[in-house]
């Protein structure tokens, strides 16, 4: 049975110790305070147990899994203990800002909401001292905006907040797609129901050295070609124009591969890390020339 009005905040946590207590203080300085928070530990070796035990609240409720599993397949094992009128993500190394879960409540005066989210901002894995990187500054679309988010995505996991009863029974989360499982799930939730948008920062998204080498985007590269090809094949987002734009995505990750050269891949990496702009835009576009490009997949030193 749903409790109304509580927000069951999701965090699934394997080896999370260097962060979960910045995540876990996060949560409880929220101004908003009907919340329960199901910690999923997926099989953790180091102190992550220790450490959200140490916090004495009831409202945080802990659950262990003895055999690790994909982070997707975790998540939709959480959401079954959730009991919640809504669903919220936070991932261990992950903040939010404290008046994240009231100013996205608000919006779900509107039945027909079915997902709030807002934006953020992306820093690295060291220091909050760093520069911080906003991910967007245009405004959030709203209302049913599957063509929006396909021309550009900007919905981080750690930002939504859904309607639990407009959640499948089914597994939520598709488990095959380990880099593109909140993707597929966004775009399938678009379709079906309408999105608010809080237009601040609610949220800081930790971006993690592994996540910026070339084996990950090898790997990233495969899954969406593999999940392109099952959308297309399958019209599971319909007979929509912008498909086109996924297309470009596709062959954008296809070419990150083929940076053979360590310097090469270096300078990518900056031009990637740049603010979501035109100018980041034309530096793609020069990086990929073929004249360039012939250059990187030789790998010249």
């Amino acid at each position: 049975m749903e409790t109304k009005n509580l927000v069951s905040i999701i965090m699934n946590c394997h080896n999370g110790e260097t962060f979960l207590r910045e995540a876990i203080k996060s949560v409880l300085n929220q101004s908003y305070k009907k919340w329960e928070l199901i910690f999923w530990d997926n099989n953790s070796t180091d102190k992550s147990a220790q450490i959200f035990k140490s916090f004495k609240d009831k409202r945080l409720k802990y659950f262990f899994r003895k055999r690790k599993v994909s982070l997707y397949e975790s998540r939709n094992s959480a959401i079954k203990k959730a009991k919640g009128e809504f669903i919220a993500f936070l991932d261990a190394d992950d903040l939010w800002c404290s008046n994240k879960l009231f100013l996205q409540k608000k919006k779900f005066k509107d039945p027909k909401v079915g997902l709030v989210y807002g934006k953020y901002l992306k820093i690295n894995e060291y220091s909050l001292l760093r520069r911080k990187q906003l991910i967007t500054k245009k405004q959030l679309p709203e209302g049913y905006i599957t063509n929006n988010l396909l021309k550009f995505y900007s919905v981080g996991l750690l930002t939504i907040m859904l309607r639990k009863k407009f959640l499948s029974r089914s597994k939520i989360f598709k488990t095959e797609y380990n880099y593109l499982g909140d993707l597929d799930f966004v775009l399938r939730f678009s379709l079906k129901y309408k999105f608010a948008a809080v237009q601040k920062v609610v949220g800081i998204y930790r971006q993690h050295e592994n996540q910026m080498q070339r084996k990950y985007y090898k790997t990233k590269s495969d899954q969406f070609s593999k999940w392109f090809k099952e959308i297309s094949k399958k019209r599971i987002l319909g007979k929509n124009s912008n498909l086109g734009v996924l297309e470009e995505w596709e062959r954008f990750f296809s070419n990150l591969t083929k940076v053979k050269n360590k310097r090469s891949f270096s300078l990518l990496l900056k031009i990637l890390r740049y603010p979501n702009n035109f100018n980041k835009i034309k530096l793609l576009i020069v990086f990929f020339t073929p004249e360039f490009m012939s250059k990187k997949i030789i790998g010249e030193t």
